[in-house]
């Protein structure tokens, strides 16, 4: 097996490649990459068993040929300052020992053979919708249609709701990132039960499954923030169940176990009747919020806030220390006078979630001290909603 690389190019493969690659393994085939040579193109693939990568990039090739290459060495190798040029790779595919060339230097690793990596059915069995621009050619269901997601859209959903997951393992539901599929919309939703982030996506012509629910594992939302190509999402089934997703984009292919458990029914928590609304320049609430927690207690991270007629307090006191800090800033508020407590790490994170905008705002609406906190980037909150349960003020 015999080919040349532009060392930046198989950098990039590398690097798409490597997430699913995991730290240790009982399994050491888990901790190579499957390498393919067809022609001039270069596959390589990669899985922990939960995530499946695959990736390819144009090289020169010589002679076909599959290894097991490892992945940490290859990566690290490649990244060495001076790693500049093309790099050449010649493989005896009987006793798996690598040669490799470049402007510096030889060098030798071992691989492995193929015949021990593991069986990947969900990548085997599977392929790339095909999508014509406007809709999929192809015979699918509504349950198991494919979708369509510009890159810019699917890394915004999951940017704006991968940071509240819950991280408790005996609530595994809440553990990943929910795709709710309504065929013209899509809501992508995380809760850790303490608060709720709901991102909705609705572009013109839609044409998404009609009525899906999946919930996706952090680390594949992690990896969808950063894609470089808009996405075709497929959708794999085991005894009409839907237990796979897999990700299409540019050269690369990502496919993920899915959370098969049954997420829990958001909808009831979201506040309908919120009938008290607070506006603030967004920059101005984020740093009086910032000042002040540094006077709150570090444990129960809690602040006071007090709404008045176009004004709002808030404090934060520490009882353990004796410190304590009050800020008053302006806002345009006309309501009942009301006090909420929050955990102010909550509340910034809420309002860091809303994106800068010409005018700045950020609105919250609430009704009761302990009843749900919404904060929205607008009045209506249809693309971007943040819940907040309050915090009891003692």
């Amino acid at each position: 097996m015999k080919f040349s690389a532009d060392v930046v190019e198989l950098k990039k493969v590398v690097s798409r490649v490597l997430p699913a690659i995991p730290p240790k393994s009982t399994l050491p085939v888990l901790e190579h990459f499957y390498v393919k040579l067809e022609g001039d193109v270069l596959t390589l693939i990669s899985t922990d068993q939960d995530i499946t990568i695959l990736s390819t990039v144009q090289v020169q090739g010589e002679e076909d040929g599959k290894v097991l290459l490892p992945a940490r060495k290859i990566n690290e190798f490649l990244k060495v300052p001076g790693m500049v040029g093309e790099v050449k790779f010649n493989i005896d595919l009987e006793l798996f020992n690598v040669s490799i060339t470049t402007s510096t230097g030889n060098y030798k690793m071992k691989g492995m053979d193929v015949e021990e990596y593991l069986k990947l059915p969900e990548l085997e069995e599977s392929s790339k919708p095909i999508w014509n621009g406007e809709t999929f050619d192809g015979d699918y269901d509504a349950s198991n249609k494919p979708a369509f997601i510009d890159k810019d859209s699917i890394s915004t959903l999951c940017q704006k709701t991968a940071f509240a997951v819950s991280s408790d393992e005996f609530r595994p539901s809440m553990t990943g990132v929910y795709f709710q599929f309504r065929e013209d919309y899509l809501n992508v939703v995380a809760t850790d039960s303490y608060r709720l982030v709901r991102a909705t996506y609705s572009p013109m012509n839609a044409n998404l499954p009609e009525d899906l629910n999946v919930i996706i594992p952090p680390k594949t939302v992690d990896l969808l923030k950063s894609v470089d190509n808009d996405v075709l999402v497929s959708f794999l089934l085991a005894k009409d169940k839907v237990t796979h997703c897999r990700f299409d984009y540019g050269d690369t292919v990502i496919i993920s176990k899915l959370i098969t458990e049954k997420f829990p029914p958001y909808e009831s928590v979201i506040p309908q009747n919120n009938n008290f609304i607070a506006i603030f320049d967004r920059d101005e609430l984020l740093t009086s919020i910032k000042r002040v927690s540094f006077f709150s207690n570090s444990v129960s991270k809690q602040v006071r806030v007090k709404f008045q007629e176009n004004l709002t307090i808030i404090v934060g006191t520490d009882e353990d220390s004796g410190m304590s800090g009050t800020e008053n800033i302006k806002c345009q508020y006309s309501g009942d006078e009301i006090e909420i407590g929050f955990n102010y790490k909550f509340l910034e994170d809420a309002i860091n979630n809303i994106d800068k905008t010409e005018d700045n705002l950020v609105y919250l609406t609430f009704s009761d001290p302990l009843k749900p906190i919404l904060v929205l980037p607008n009045e209506d909150g249809k693309e971007l909603l943040n819940l907040i349960m309050p915090v009891k003020i003692r």
